[in-house]
């Protein structure tokens, strides 16, 4: 009964947001189809903007749970924004037990989604990055199959009417790469590899419309740094 209701205000909410968006995105969503019915999905997508954990929501509305940085669970007000909606922190520091991956199998095991960012940081460039293990041992763990994401822009910055698109591929399953529990990331190699493929190909190959390739503004502290350092050694 619990589940039904939050189920419910979730829809709701979904609904909101969408209208919300409408008038400020033209957001659209490409294989729907591909989303299996009747499980916990892990959703792995790329990160482009602090806007992913919503747009990928949107494709499935149903409860979603997401990993966030700890910093984020710091601020109040936004701390408790972020909890309803779901999301969990990487760490914390007060808890030196606090493990995320027992946090998020938890998470699945009680009927919600998660989305999963592989890359680690945002690539506001359009391009994807190289993923980690991390999404594969989620899986493997809690028995839960992967579904990969694209999520496309029309422009590196997001502005008033900005083209969106959500790509869907089909779901990876764990067990179909001999995974447990106990597999080790050698082992989860190829499932990791074949995800960050299906992403790559999503977002870089055949775009769903002309992409203008204008320099970012937001960068992330990692693309931040690594622009500083091609500066300096360019300088010497």
């Amino acid at each position: 009964m619990k589940y039904y209701i939050l189920d419910l205000c979730y829809k709701l909410v979904c609904i909101i947001v969408r209208i919300a968006l409408l008038p400020i995105y033209s957001i659209r969503f490409e294989g729907r189809e591909n989303i299996p019915k009747g499980t916990s999905i892990l959703f792995a997508s790329n990160h482009r903007s602090y806007l992913d954990p919503v747009l990928v929501a949107l494709a499935k509305p149903n409860p979603f749970s997401f990993i966030a940085k700890e910093p984020l669970f710091k601020k109040p007000g936004f701390s408790q924004l972020i909890r309803l909606l779901g999301a969990i922190p990487a760490s914390w520091s007060k808890d030196p037990e606090y493990d995320v991956m027992s946090a998020a199998s938890k998470r699945l095991n009680s009927g919600y989604h998660m989305t999963i960012f592989p890359e680690g940081t945002r690539h506001t460039d359009g391009k994807v990055g190289r993923g980690k293990a991390g999404v594969c041992v989620l899986s493997a763990k809690s028995g839960v199959p992967v579904v990969p994401v694209g999520i496309i822009f029309n422009s590196n910055n997001l502005h008033f009417r900005s083209k969106i698109c959500v790509r869907i591929e089909k779901p990876l399953y764990p067990e179909n790469y001999d995974l447990t529990a106990e597999s080790n990331p050698l082992e989860m190699k190829k499932m990791k590899d074949d995800i960050m493929t299906s992403i790559k190909t999503m977002v870089e190959e055949n775009p769903p419309f002309e992409i203008i390739h204008d320099e970012p503004k937001h960068k992330s502290s990692r693309e931040k740094s690594r622009d500083e350092k091609k500066h300096s050694s360019k300088e010497n």
